[in-house]
Protein backbone atom coordinates (compact mmCIF):
# COMPACT_ATOMS: atom_id res chain seq x y z
CA UNK A 1 0.00 0.00 0.00
CA UNK A 2 2.81 2.42 0.78
CA UNK A 3 4.12 2.05 -2.79
CA UNK A 4 0.74 3.15 -4.15
CA UNK A 5 0.60 6.16 -1.83
CA UNK A 6 4.17 7.16 -2.65
CA UNK A 7 3.58 6.77 -6.40
CA UNK A 8 0.34 8.74 -6.32
CA UNK A 9 1.80 11.61 -4.28
CA UNK A 10 4.96 11.58 -6.42
CA UNK A 11 2.97 11.71 -9.65
CA UNK A 12 0.87 14.59 -8.35
CA UNK A 13 4.02 16.42 -7.31
CA UNK A 14 5.57 15.98 -10.78
CA UNK A 15 2.33 17.00 -12.54
CA UNK A 16 2.20 20.16 -10.42
CA UNK A 17 5.80 21.13 -11.32
CA UNK A 18 7.10 20.11 -7.89
CA UNK A 19 4.89 22.52 -6.00
CA UNK A 20 3.78 20.81 -2.82
CA UNK A 21 0.50 22.69 -2.30
CA UNK A 22 -1.61 20.29 -4.41
CA UNK A 23 0.05 17.26 -2.90
CA UNK A 24 -0.51 18.59 0.62
CA UNK A 25 -4.17 19.37 -0.15
CA UNK A 26 -4.74 15.88 -1.54
CA UNK A 27 -3.03 14.27 1.45
CA UNK A 28 -4.98 16.37 3.96
CA UNK A 29 -8.34 15.87 2.22
CA UNK A 30 -8.16 12.16 1.31
CA UNK A 31 -5.29 10.27 2.91
CA UNK A 32 -5.03 11.88 6.34
CA UNK A 33 -8.69 11.22 7.30
CA UNK A 34 -8.33 7.60 6.11
CA UNK A 35 -5.14 7.08 8.11
CA UNK A 36 -6.60 8.70 11.22
CA UNK A 37 -9.69 6.48 11.01
CA UNK A 38 -8.05 3.16 10.16
CA UNK A 39 -4.44 3.25 11.36
CA UNK A 40 -3.41 3.14 15.02
CA UNK A 41 -0.52 1.82 17.07
CA UNK A 42 -2.51 -1.38 17.56
CA UNK A 43 -2.97 -1.94 13.83
CA UNK A 44 0.75 -1.35 13.29
CA UNK A 45 1.88 -3.65 16.13
CA UNK A 46 3.11 -7.15 15.36
CA UNK A 47 0.94 -10.11 16.27
CA UNK A 48 2.25 -11.84 19.46
CA UNK A 49 2.66 -15.17 17.64
CA UNK A 50 4.85 -13.51 15.00
CA UNK A 51 7.00 -11.95 17.74
CA UNK A 52 7.35 -15.37 19.44
CA UNK A 53 8.30 -17.10 16.16
CA UNK A 54 10.90 -14.42 15.40
CA UNK A 55 12.34 -14.77 18.91
CA UNK A 56 12.71 -18.56 18.51
CA UNK A 57 14.27 -18.21 15.08
CA UNK A 58 16.70 -15.50 16.24
CA UNK A 59 17.98 -17.98 18.85
CA UNK A 60 18.50 -20.70 16.27
CA UNK A 61 15.33 -22.67 16.99
CA UNK A 62 13.91 -23.68 13.61
CA UNK A 63 11.74 -26.68 14.53
CA UNK A 64 9.00 -25.73 16.98
CA UNK A 65 5.27 -26.09 17.37
CA UNK A 66 2.73 -24.07 19.27
CA UNK A 67 -0.45 -25.93 20.14
CA UNK A 68 -3.51 -24.57 21.93
CA UNK A 69 -5.98 -26.63 23.99
CA UNK A 70 -8.30 -28.46 24.18
CA UNK A 71 -7.18 -30.33 21.02
CA UNK A 72 -3.64 -29.11 21.59
CA UNK A 73 -2.49 -32.18 23.46
CA UNK A 74 -0.60 -32.23 26.73
CA UNK A 75 1.77 -29.99 28.65
CA UNK A 76 5.36 -31.01 29.54
CA UNK A 77 4.11 -33.11 32.48
CA UNK A 78 1.58 -35.01 30.36
CA UNK A 79 -1.46 -33.12 31.63
CA UNK A 80 -4.12 -32.29 29.01
CA UNK A 81 -4.16 -28.69 27.87
CA UNK A 82 -7.28 -26.73 28.70
CA UNK A 83 -8.92 -23.97 26.70
CA UNK A 84 -6.53 -21.06 26.17
CA UNK A 85 -3.44 -22.95 27.38
CA UNK A 86 -0.45 -23.20 25.08
CA UNK A 87 2.27 -25.82 24.62
CA UNK A 88 5.48 -25.09 22.81
CA UNK A 89 7.71 -27.93 21.66
CA UNK A 90 10.89 -27.55 19.76
CA UNK A 91 14.43 -28.56 19.14
CA UNK A 92 16.79 -25.63 19.21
Amino acid sequence: MSDIVESTLGALLVLDNFKSQSTARMYNKILKPFFEKHISLQTLAHHPTKVLFEMFQSRGCQHFEIAEGPEGGEDAEGNPLGEGQIRCDGMC
